[in-house]
């Protein structure tokens, strides 16, 4: 408080005191005049932006796939949402506070700069179509990409004059590639073989960009093919390149920043899997376990006939190496389509068994085989496991079932004759070498096919039960008892050369 004046006499102040008063009142009215008045509206201020980047350290190596998380403060009011961007020229809106980013490079390492700005909700209530950094967000409710009268928009107020920035390196990983377990490609082959392959990257399989595969030359870039990321499989032949002699297939993935795996090859650990080219056009499957002269046989009977045409006929060894829980060691792992595309390289295949034939294979190859214009003779006899209600033998051969019943004991000298409807046929006998045949049963035919050969009458088995059947399209021939046994006066040769001739069209 203002001490009092004194008073002059007479009740009038003196002029001494009517300027100590004046300069009192000037001093009040001065530091009325500096500060706001009571009730009056203060400017906004801009929001402030922070951010951070897990993991906690932005100058740690990274992936490139990025948590940034970023949150606004605003003294005066509250914040309406961000804009971010990673290159300080196009922003985008949004009101998340965090986002997984997945970058993309343009080398094997790189940084990135990202930038956010808060702004706050304190807008003019019109929609500002050419704010600084584009037009305000709003909500298109008839998708057509631009503002419409009646479509809420946001409307922002001020945004923060410095965003919050954070540089960081990102490491490209490369990727990685792997043959798929089990998918080795066999010792040996003919001029087909599949591979089958994984591609991973610890940045996102997203950023594989392709793979490439090489045969036998790595040195060359010519050498190297590309194939799309989403094709993981191949099987090639002798016009992708497979040669005669030992081969190898070599494969890598590329990243879209151009980062490559190592390169890993088939077969593994430096070998080579070795190539043969057919030799004819007749393949000889060799499904017979037992260690005897049964292989001999058939190469025997081949080699005179059509003048010696078959004499170098190449084989396929399918039993061989297997077990009761693998297959033999030269069966492709990719039936379909090696195994098929390796029957395709010849005209004629001769499938022989022993009693326990490798149905399996059989029915998923000889069908499209077939199909393909295949001719086919196969020649077996059927254990118990061939009954089987789902289909096995009769969904390749041409007959709609099998007999359940077995003809366990053929005797020496037992004939097989030509069924009526297929005149022309020598007749052929059993021989008097080995073990009894066992395992034998009657087939019947599909509606369309032709019976071949039946047993000769004996108080063994009823009546005359059919042992051979012919397709209608006659390109498969079916016995149901092993062919080598039953050519005690070598007239199995002939059998071959009419089936061969007048219903396989060789010539």
């Amino acid at each position: 408080m203002a001490a009092a004046l004194p008073a002059s006499r007479g009740g009038r102040p003196t002029p001494g005191c009517v300027c100590a008063a004046m300069l009192l009142a000037g001093v009040f009215l001065h530091l009325s005049c500096s500060e706001n008045p009571v009730g009056a509206p203060r400017e906004n201020i801009p929001p402030e932006t922070y951010l951070s980047l897990r993991p906690d350290s932005a100058l740690r190596p990274s992936t490139s796939r990025l948590h940034i998380h970023w949150w606004g403060d605003d003294p005066d009011g509250f914040v309406a949402g961000y804009f971010i961007s990673f290159d300080g020229v196009t922003w985008n809106f949004t009101r998340s506070t965090d986002s997984v980013f997945a970058c993309t490079f343009s080398g094997t390492d790189t940084t990135f700069t990202f930038s956010v700005r808060a702004v706050d909700d304190q807008g003019n209530h019109v929609y500002d179509c050419a704010s600084p950094y584009g037009p305000e967000p709003f909500t298109d409710l008839n998708g057509n990409g631009k503002h419409d009268a009646g479509e809420p928009f946001v409307d922002l107020g001020l945004w923060d004059p410095t965003p919050a920035v954070l540089r960081f390196p990102v490491v490209n990983t490369p990727p990685m590639v792997r043959f798929v377990p089990g998918s080795d490609v066999p010792d040996t082959t003919f001029t087909v073989a599949s591979f089958a392959w994984t591609g991973t990257d610890a940045d996102g399989d997203g950023t594989i960009a392709e793979f490439r595969y090489a045969l036998n030359d790595t040195l060359d870039p010519a050498s190297w093919r590309s194939l799309p990321r989403s094709q993981t499989f191949i099987t090639l032949t002798a016009r992708d390149g497979i040669r005669p002699g030992d081969n190898a297939f070599y494969i890598k993935a590329v990243d879209i920043a151009g980062a490559e795996s190592p390169i890993i090859r088939m077969p593994r650990n430096g070998r080579s899997w070795f190539v043969r080219v057919p030799r004819t056009d007749l393949l000889i499957v060799d499904d017979y376990g037992p260690v005897d002269e049964t292989a001999v046989y058939y190469r025997s009977v081949l080699d005179t006939l059509l003048g010696g045409r078959y004499r170098d006929a190449d084989v396929l060894d399918i039993k061989y190496g297997a077990t009761s829980t693998t297959r033999g060691i030269f069966v492709p792992p990719y039936v379909n389509p090696t195994l098929i595309e390796t029957f395709k390289l010849f005209r004629v295949v001769l499938w022989y068994g022993d009693n326990n034939p490798t149905l399996d294979l059989a029915q998923l190859s000889l069908p499209a085989y077939q199909q393909a214009g295949g001719r086919i003779l196969f020649t077996a006899s059927f254990p118990e496991s061939v009954i089987d209600p789902r289909g096995g033998i009769t969904d390749f051969a041409p007959v709609d079932s099998i007999s359940p019943l077995l003809i366990t004991f053929i005797p020496a000298g037992t004939l097989l004759e030509p069924d009526p409807s297929t005149p022309g046929y020598p007749v052929l006998a059993r021989d008097t070498k080995g073990t009894p045949v066992a395992f034998v049963r009657a087939l019947y035919r599909k509606i369309n096919a032709l019976d071949l050969y039946r047993l000769a009458p004996d108080p063994r088995w009823n009546g005359r039960p059919v042992v051979a059947v012919l397709s209608g399209d006659r390109r498969f021939a079916l016995f149901s008892v092993p062919l080598h046994r039953f050519d005690r006066d070598g007239n199995v040769g002939t059998l071959f050369f009419e089936l061969f001739t007048r219903e396989f069209g060789l010539r």
